[in-house]
């Protein structure tokens, strides 16, 4: 079994291997910075990868973390790229995807948007789809498609279905359940169909089908799908070029307890009575980039409290936003500190609001200067940063196998 094959170690073991490279990339570029563990996050492709091998098309979600250079390293293994609008499709390009390997989804596109997805088409650059969410989007592309469009060249969509299932999530990451933004009921897609909207300049090509993020469990991912497939070989009946099926993504990160995604697939294909479309096709983001992700802070203040500590570091909710969002909850760790019993520690960011909060961690006696790591910050860590308080951006490392930080982004 070669080092991309081997399942990732959960990253508080991890970090004893690249403690060293954390503090170097602290030296070298200063903190806060944000460090990728390349080995990891090949590991975490590889095992999508191998619970859905050759046959289905794989686009990695640049939503959990655009940055190019994570694109470009799975673009080498033969992902996709999945974008939501266009700084994301530029992303992509950026990083070396061409367009017949972008996905173009998301409920918020513009009409500027959706002019450069027919004018792309148009100039012989057709993006691999894109997902229609409503019917209003529909009409805002045909639209555009009769004003700067080609005849010959019509716009490869997917439909979006909204399967009204329960996911096994937080509620907001519930963007398959029936009171969702997302998407189309499917009564509703057959009602677009029959109006005629898609003969402007649009040709169907299948489903797409999103339940939600960070699911714990197996059952509605699985439902939302069949209820793809089946969707997707009902309009193959009245829609001759109709061959696909997205299934979006939501396997968990950090749930060590979770379901892995072979139990996705495993609960999804057995006893599926009918064939798959000749393409299946899957969007995963954060479950490829989180755990390989790394914030390092410094530590700017400590005072006595209670029978702990609290520190202040110089990264918080600018950099990673998630825990005054909506509560989630990254372990941090020290990095490079004398061995000392831990200690109850309030770990609170720079910026001037209270609910700028990382949490309370067990911690050695920390002090001015020391180094701590705080885990899972590659999925919506970078992408959900904010320049508030006139903070600059974090530079953005990477750490390859054996050799030293590298910059990829000042």
């Amino acid at each position: 079994m070669t080092l991309l094959e081997t399942p990732a170690a959960p990253p508080v073991e991890r970090l004893a291997a690249i403690a060293p490279g954390l503090a170097e990339a602290a030296e070298r570029y200063g903190t806060p910075v944000y460090v990728t563990d390349v080995d990891v996050l090949h590991q975490h492709a590889a095992g999508v990868e191998a619970a859905f091998p050759d046959g289905w098309q794989l686009n990695y979600s640049l939503k959990a973390n655009p940055l190019p250079a994570v694109v470009a390293e799975l673009a080498g293994r033969g992902w996709g790229a999945n974008v939501v609008s266009a700084g994301e499709w530029q992303a992509a390009a950026d990083a070396g995807v061409p367009n017949d390997r972008i996905t173009f989804e998301g409920i918020g596109k513009t009409d500027r948007e959706l002019r450069a997805v027919v004018r792309a088409g148009a100039e012989g650059r057709p993006l691999c789809w894109l997902a229609l969410e409503s019917a209003a989007e529909a009409a805002a592309l045909a639209e555009q498609w009769r004003t700067h469009g080609d005849r010959d060249a019509p716009v490869d969509v997917l439909v979006r279905l909204n399967p009204r299932v329960r996911p096994e999530t937080q509620r907001v990451f519930a963007v398959g359940a029936e009171s969702s933004k997302f998407g189309m009921y499917a009564e509703e897609i057959r009602e677009l169909l029959d109006s005629g909207l898609l003969d402007d300049g649009m040709r169907l090509r299948g489903v797409h089908v999103h339940v939600g993020s960070q699911l714990t469990d197996v059952t509605a991912w699985s439902a939302g799908a069949r209820a793809g497939v089946e969707l997707a070989r009902e309009l193959a009946a009245t829609h001759p070029h109709v061959d696909t099926v997205d299934l979006g993504g939501g396997f968990p990160a950090g749930a060590p307890d979770g379901p892995a995604p072979a139990d996705f697939a495993t609960a999804f294909l057995d006893g599926l009575d009918v064939d798959l479309p000749a393409r299946v096709a899957l969007e995963p983001g954060r479950h490829l980039v989180s755990a390989a992700g790394w914030l390092v802070a410094s530590v700017l203040h400590v005072r006595a409290r209670g029978d702990g500590q609290q520190v202040v570091l110089d990264a918080g909710m600018t950099e990673l936003i998630r825990p005054a969002l909506y509560g989630a909850r990254h372990e941090i760790h020290p990095v490079r500190v004398a061995a000392a019993d831990p200690v109850p520690t309030a770990v609170e960011g720079p910026v001037c609001e209270s609910s700028d909060t990382l949490g309370v961690h067990r911690l050695p006696p920390l002090s001015r200067g020391d180094l701590v790591a705080v885990e899972h910050a590659g999925a919506y860590g970078s992408a959900l940063s904010s320049r508030y308080n006139g903070r600059p951006a974090a530079p953005e490392v990477f750490l390859d196998g054996g050799t030293s930080p590298r910059l990829v982004r000042p």
